[in-house]
């Protein structure tokens, strides 16, 4: 049990050494812009509008607080997304073995993000975060009547 603990602890290392600094910019970038802009998504900066992916984090957030129903309405794709999280990981740092089928999982997930935008954009934007537009980005300072479009 011990041996295996070690290559478990060995394989979290050595990916912490090779993804280590890639996070930590990341993380750095997420907070700096955040305070800056009031969001870090670069779709959402350049454009207003939310991406597939908004509300992810928040979402993230609410369900290791154990929110799970405000998890779902920030965006429900954090079940499938934490589930392929958690089968990486056991497979990877538990079982010592690959996670078959991953490319197929994360299409999958890509393909229900884009679904779930646009079910979303339909029935929320602009009034429901993370479905809103924020004002003040760069298409909007580049072109002053860019609002008008979404109003």
């Amino acid at each position: 049990m011990k041996k295996h603990i070690k290559q478990a602890a060995g394989r979290l290392l050595k990916d912490i050494r090779q993804f280590g600094l890639a996070v930590v910019v990341l993380l750095i970038y997420m907070t700096v812009v955040s305070q800056i802009f009031g969001a870090f998504c670069p779709v959402r900066l350049f454009t207003g509008l939310p991406c597939p992916g908004c509300g992810i984090t928040r979402a993230a957030v609410f369900l290791m607080t154990c929110r799970w129903q405000q998890a779902w309405q920030m965006n429900p794709v954090v079940f499938p997304v934490v589930a392929a999280a958690l089968y990486f990981a056991v497979n990877r740092y538990l079982l010592d073995k690959e996670a078959k089928g991953m490319k197929w999982l994360i299409a999958v997930i890509a393909v229900l993000l884009v679904a779930v935008y646009v079910e979303h954009m339909v029935r929320y934007f602009p009034g429901r975060e993370p479905y809103s537009y924020l004002p003040g980005n760069i298409l909007e300072r580049m072109i002053p009547a860019y609002p008008n479009i979404w109003r």
